[in-house]
């Protein structure tokens, strides 16, 4: 099954937070999925995996993503600024990346 192929959300977080840098500090989050599913080299048919078909329309990567976000939010370097987009917090702009396993230890 693809989903099983889906790298954990931990193994997102620097692919994002690059794409975040990437398009300037800030995205809507289909720019920034955009950009993070390029980073990460996913193939076709892991993207298309869905993550709970009778729930939502995400794919399990979109769904994924989207605790990276939460993650990174939660951990004080990207904000969701207005709805749909995200951005790098000002002063932490200077962080490219990040240990994901402090990030989750420090957020649980």
């Amino acid at each position: 099954m693809s989903k099983d192929r889906v790298p954990p959300y931990p193994e997102m977080m620097n692919a994002l937070l690059e794409s975040s840098h990437e398009l300037g500090g800030s995205g809507s989050i289909s720019e920034i999925n955009n950009a993070a599913i390029t980073r990460l080299g996913l193939e076709e048919d892991i993207l298309e995996s869905p993550h709970d078909s009778e729930k939502s329309n995400d794919t399990e990567v979109e769904y994924r993503l989207a605790w990276v976000r939460t993650y990174l939010k939660k951990y004080g370097l990207i904000d969701n600024s207005s709805r749909g987009v995200w951005a790098i917090v000002p002063e932490n702009r200077h962080i490219l990346e990040v240990d994901p396993d402090q990030v989750v230890r420090f957020v649980r």
